[in-house]
């Protein structure tokens, strides 16, 4: 831990110029497009890198673009329209398994940010309560779904029903009556929390060895053939997660910069908690442990068959690897 700390120290200090230089002549960086599958207040790593100056000092200039779905991101890599995305790990190996090359080479969620919430009122206090009850859910594919899936098979909770919605819009059939539970990401999880809502379970919790969630992927043939660009963005990529874990409120008025939208408040306790449960990733590194739960996950649903994708051919965590050099 304490090798970690002078890592993120070291990084965060390089991140402290980022003031300064912004004031010199700009210089054209090198062009880098990035399709993330949504606009997440979980990707906060990617817009402390852009709203910090921190890929412009990196010789980056980044261009963000929503791509609407994992899938789509990982679409516009292959396609040659993005150098970079932003999404489930798992959304590459899947396209890898059908002929596709997309390797992940930095984390940027590095747990689990699901919740189960619900009002007090609701009879639903812990898992087993959710038994002949009604859980909100997310719109499959979505991981939040796939989790609860598995909680109630492995706690062997019977007659839930799972009433599932678009993705961020859980919390509506509870308010309405329709549904006594909700499985949440942040922001609605704070916002479940501010109106009364109760946790009922954290996933955080259910993976100490940590999760890759959230990763940066690239083409192998990006990673051959522009080494220096890689490089460069893990590294922003890192500076950014340092800067998130050093500085919490710069974190925090990023977010709210990022999602003017939102209650500044549910913002504000949104980040913490996604910085206190360690779910933003303090390094880029993917361990293997992470990679694991990941996959085990989609092994787990049926998605991939065990034993068809591997850590060694989905990850390349050597440019993560050079930063604790």
């Amino acid at each position: 831990m304490k090798r970690m700390n002078v890592r993120m120290g070291a990084i965060a200090a390089a991140v402290a110029v980022t003031g300064f230089t912004a004031q010199l002549p700009a210089q054209a960086g090198e062009p880098v497009t990035v399709y993330q599958a949504f606009q997440s207040i979980q990707y906060l790593p990617l817009y402390v890198a852009i709203d910090k100056g921190i890929f412009t000092k990196n010789g980056l200039d980044v261009q963000k673009v929503t791509a609407g779905s994992g899938a789509a991101g990982v679409a516009a890599v292959i396609g040659g329209h993005a150098d970079f995305s932003l999404q489930d790990p798992m959304t590459a190996v899947l396209a890898n398994l059908k002929g596709a090359s997309v390797i992940s080479v930095a984390n940027v969620v590095a747990g689990v940010p699901v919740w189960v919430i619900a009002p007090p009122d609701a009879g639903v206090h812990q898992p087993g309560d959710m038994s002949s009850k009604s859980v909100a859910v997310a719109l499959p594919p979505s991981t939040s779904t796939y989790l609860l899936q598995r909680l109630i098979k492995d706690q062997k909770i019977e007659k839930v029903s799972l009433n599932t919605v678009q993705l961020g819009t859980e919390l509506a059939p509870v308010s309405a009556g329709r549904s006594q539970a909700a499985a949440v990401y942040e922001p609605q999880a704070d916002t479940g929390i501010a109106q009364g809502y109760k946790i009922v379970y954290g996933f955080p919790k259910a993976y100490p060895g940590g999760y890759a969630f959230s990763t940066i992927d690239t083409l192998a043939s990006t990673i051959k053939d522009k080494p220096k660009m890689v490089a460069a963005f893990v590294k922003s990529i890192a500076e950014a997660e340092a800067l998130i874990h050093q500085s919490p409120q710069t974190a925090k008025d990023v977010a709210k910069t990022e999602f003017p939208s939102l209650d500044p408040k549910i913002v504000e306790a949104a980040v913490g908690r996604l910085i206190d449960q360690n779910i933003y990733a303090p390094t880029p590194d993917i361990s293997e442990q992470a990679f694991r739960n990941a996959l085990d996950l989609q092994e787990s649903i049926g998605n991939i068959k065990p034993g068809a994708a591997t850590y060694a051919g989905s990850v390349d965590n050597s440019f993560a690897a050079s930063l604790a050099k």
